[in-house]
């Protein structure tokens, strides 16, 4: 699923945004970018919010 079709997905449901985000497989990394851009107290940062519970950035170890 794409960051974009998950964020419009979880702003316009009436379920519980978190039983609908565990649905939700997105790529980690990007919402973790996102979050980071959005604006706060949005409506894209809430959904960001709640998919990064479910899909959490695990940054990789630099190898030396």
């Amino acid at each position: 699923m794409t960051l974009k079709a998950a964020i419009k997905l979880l702003s316009s449901t009436y379920q519980s945004l978190d039983i609908v985000a565990q649905g939700c497989v997105v790529d980690a990394a990007e919402v973790d970018a996102a979050l980071k851009a959005a604006e706060p107290d949005t409506v894209e940062a809430v959904c960001l919010q709640v998919l990064a519970k479910h899909n959490p950035f695990v940054p990789q170890p630099k190898t030396k």
